[in-house]
């Protein structure tokens, strides 16, 4: 699978994966790829973009 060029969908993959990695105390079934919803990724992701934007950070990607 090629990685997105898309920093939202860079974003939210790590939001993902950090919800997978770490249990829901609470949350029997913390494993679910319910345990967080994929809007909830998106949402996640544009709020930190649009933070970093708003104090004058840029996401670019390295030419490799």
């Amino acid at each position: 699978m090629q990685m997105s060029d898309n920093p939202i969908d860079v974003i939210e993959a790590a939001i993902r994966s950090a919800f997978t990695s770490y249990p829901k105390e609470d949350d029997p079934d913390w494993r679910s790829p319910q345990w967080i919803k994929s809007d909830e990724c998106t949402h996640l992701a544009q709020g930190i973009l649009l933070e970093l934007h708003a104090k004058g950070f840029e996401i670019v990607k390295r030419q490799t």
